[in-house]
């Protein structure tokens, strides 16, 4: 009999392999690789989330191709970033708004259009 792992012989009814100590009394069935994750599961690099971050930035196209992304089943881990996306992008329209309506509440919105006139001259 040979060891599973390092495949050298071993004695019958030993339980241990003598060469590198696998315990010869579990069974060591071959572990399965990344093929056998389903297609729709397979996970996205970092260079996928970056790639994905500047396509959703580009105005009318990214946000065509987020709610396409956001409805789409065939990459569960696009979908849920593109999901994500959404409520970050949601949570920034909110605090904008917050910002608008403090501004105005207290009066200080000649503040804020100078503070945007400082960053945008021609405006």
């Amino acid at each position: 009999m040979d060891c599973p792992v390092c495949g050298a012989p071993v004695e019958k009814g030993a339980a241990f392999c003598q060469n590198c100590g696998t315990n010869l009394t579990v069974s060591h069935a071959p572990v399965s690789g990344a093929n056998s994750i389903p297609a729709n599961y397979k996970p996205l690099g970092p260079w996928a989330y970056l790639g994905y971050s500047i396509l959703f930035a580009i105005p009318f196209l990214g946000l065509i191709l987020l709610i396409v992304f956001s409805f789409n089943g065939s990459n569960v881990n696009r979908r849920n970033f593109a999901r994500s996306y959404w409520c970050a992008l949601l949570v920034f329209v909110i605090l904008m708004i917050a910002v608008v309506a403090i501004s105005v509440a207290t009066g200080t919105t000649d503040e804020l259009i100078g503070i945007l006139q400082s960053y945008y001259p021609n405006v």
